[in-house]
């Protein structure tokens, strides 16, 4: 059984590695350059955008080994949404707010662990789906600047937050989901940090 749980895994992983041509277009094709980052407006810094290692430019030094700014940005706005869940996770099982017929453990770690171990085809599932959307949404074209689409829009609006509203709503929204994420990624890093090197982080000692 756990042989064929591998076996699908590796399916998937492939299948993100081979990027499916994606169809969609967007009414306008948006012109990522550092200045027209969503939050550059406000930002510290005078107004201009924080990057305090360059690492915007780089890709004008060497574009075919440093990405493009809007390549970053979908790669932040990525880590930021799973780091949005991942923070949801993390405090889940500690107070047992569990999915339904699943006994989770207050470590975060060991609970990876022992969902891993008793629900090995949920597990791939996950990575399964996971694969899936990376492979249809990879944003090879985003290394160079170029791309029918913005940075973060993979056309998925089930809840319809940006239906009927202005182009200022929206980028409030984009800026919105933007500094949550950021702070998801940090609070995530405290969380790893307490961990495995308890007492590390104030106010949350032993409880991850």
């Amino acid at each position: 059984m756990f042989r064929f749980a591998l076996l699908l895994v590796c399916i998937a992983y492939a299948i993100a590695f081979n990027a499916l041509p994606s169809t969609r277009t967007s009414k306008s094709i948006l012109k990522m350059s550092d200045e027209k980052l969503v939050g550059a407006s406000i930002e510290v810094n005078g107004g201009e955008v924080y990057d305090p290692f360059g690492t915007l430019a780089l890709h004008k030094v060497a574009p075919t080994v440093f990405p493009h700014p809007k390549w970053l940005r979908e790669s932040e706005l990525k880590h930021g949404r799973i780091a949005m869940l991942a923070s949801i996770g993390a405090f889940t099982g500690q107070y047992g707010l569990t999915i339904p017929g699943y006994t989770a453990v207050a470590d975060p770690v060991e609970n990876l662990n022992k969902y891993v171990l008793d629900w090995p085809f949920g597990f791939t599932q996950i990575l399964f789906a996971i694969a899936l959307i990376e492979g249809t949404s990879e944003p090879n074209e985003f290394w160079f600047g170029k791309g029918d689409r913005e940075a973060g829009n993979l056309g998925y609006d089930p809840l319809g937050f940006f239906k009927n509203k202005t182009p200022a709503q929206k980028d409030n929204l984009r800026l919105q989901e933007l500094k949550n994420g950021r702070l998801a990624m940090i609070a995530l890093a405290a969380y790893t940090s307490e961990h495995w090197i308890p007492g590390s982080v104030p106010f949350i000692p032993g409880k991850f």
